[in-house]
């Protein structure tokens, strides 16, 4: 709960830099394991007055770490903030780091002296509860990279995916028996008409022998024509019967095989549809249910907001605002061109209900580490230098 820290002051830009670094050490990924939640209230000033409490939960580890860097730092940064007045205070953080770092910044925030403190936070973890994440917007920018799976890793949201995982493989399984069982079905029957039609192609082969000239829909013909005396003996009996089971048993061919065969895959195909109706339908109702749970303002309620799992858990998200780094081929590329050279880095201001659900990439753990993110930030900034040199360029034409 002691994570490295360190103070700076930067007579250049005037500010006061606190840099808290990531989990690095065993002690500090035992401080991110720590992952209990526990209340956290922030009390909002103004002008030296309590305007409001924003109430919600934070991480254990992260919180106990930010009161920890509280309690050593703050008697240097009012000694300093005497010493150089109009200095900023500035947190900046990655990864663990970044989550003290936004909670560090509540917490000097509700200092007077300290009220103008903001806070940089790169690849933050998912710390804090819905109202307090969202209160920190004016102060905290979250910086998240590409495919970075932190922001959005919490214990609601790996609850969620192990569910997920779960009733995927319990549906392939039941997907598998009734494929296995249809088929095992289908086949039974194809035993069951093709031995029939062995035994018909014997009895037809004798009554087509007397004259070959008569073909298979003249003896069906004269099958129909054929009535037995009603005062009949028991063979011509057996003997009618016979002669109308091989009447119904000679109209199954190949072909009628072929037809059961598609009947039976339209109505899997059927099947399917109407499960996926079903389930197209829950969606919509649970929209629906979604959509009546909205307030009149528009805005979600606390409870879905902060959803509480089965085990009971609360829903945590990234602090504050949230800029996404996106790596984007460039617009004139084609599929089959390398494009990670000259991919563009598109940056975006995404919405908070975007974290509340794992993702799974391939790069989702390396693109966490801080090089990842700086390579990015460069390739940026290079972008934009040459946005601004094509602009000024173009401006001096028109001149």
């Amino acid at each position: 709960m002691q994570p490295s820290f360190a103070l700076v002051c930067d007579k250049r830009t005037k500010c006061f830099l606190l840099f808290i670094r990531g989990a690095i050490s065993t002690k500090e990924r035992l401080t991110a394991a720590t992952a209990a939640e526990v209340p956290f209230h922030h009390i909002i000033l103004s002008e030296g007055q309590i305007s409001n409490v924003v109430l919600g939960y934070a991480h254990c580890g992260m919180l106990a770490g930010a009161r920890w860097i509280a309690r050593l730092t703050i008697p240097h940064l009012r000694n300093k903030i005497q010493e150089f007045p109009g200095y900023q205070i500035k947190v900046i953080g990655h990864s663990m780091g970044a989550g003290i770092g936004a909670i560090l910044t509540y917490i000097l925030r509700e200092h007077y002296e300290f009220s103008s403190c903001s806070c940089l936070a790169f690849a933050p973890p998912a710390c804090m509860t819905w109202e307090l994440a969202e209160s920190g917007k004016e102060f905290i920018t979250s910086l998240v990279n590409r495919n970075d799976v932190v922001p959005s890793f919490s214990k609601v949201s790996t609850e969620s995916l192990r569910s997920e995982v779960l009733v995927s493989s319990k549906l392939d399984d039941v997907q598998d028996h009734f494929h296995h069982g249809l088929f095992s079905s289908i086949s039974q029957r194809v035993a069951f008409f093709r031995s029939h039609m062995l035994s018909i192609s014997h009895s037809t082969g004798k009554i087509t022998d007397h004259d070959s000239s008569i073909s298979e829909p003249l003896l069906k013909d004269s099958a129909d024509r054929i009535q037995p005396p009603a005062n009949a003996h028991s063979i011509d009996r057996s003997r009618q019967q016979v002669v109308t089971s091989e009447e119904r048993v000679t109209l199954v061919n190949s072909e009628d095989v072929t037809c059961v065969m598609s009947a039976v895959s339209g109505f899997t195909s059927q099947e399917d549809s109407d499960s996926t109706g079903a389930l197209d339908t829950q969606q919509s109702s649970t929209t629906t249910n979604e959509g009546e749970a909205l307030n009149q303002n528009g805005t979600r309620n606390d409870k879905q907001k902060e959803p509480i799992s089965a085990s009971g858990s609360r829903q945590f998200f990234p602090p504050g605002r949230i800029i996404h780094m996106v790596g984007q081929p460039p617009p004139d590329s084609t599929p089959d061109e390398g494009t990670i050279n000259n991919e563009v880095i598109g940056i975006y201001e995404t919405p908070r209900d975007l974290y509340c659900k794992i993702r799974l990439a391939p790069n989702m753990i390396k693109e966490h580490y801080m090089p990842s993110y700086i390579s990015t930030m460069e390739s940026s900034l290079e972008q934009l230098q040459k946005d601004d040199d094509n602009s000024v360029c173009a401006a001096s034409n028109d001149l």
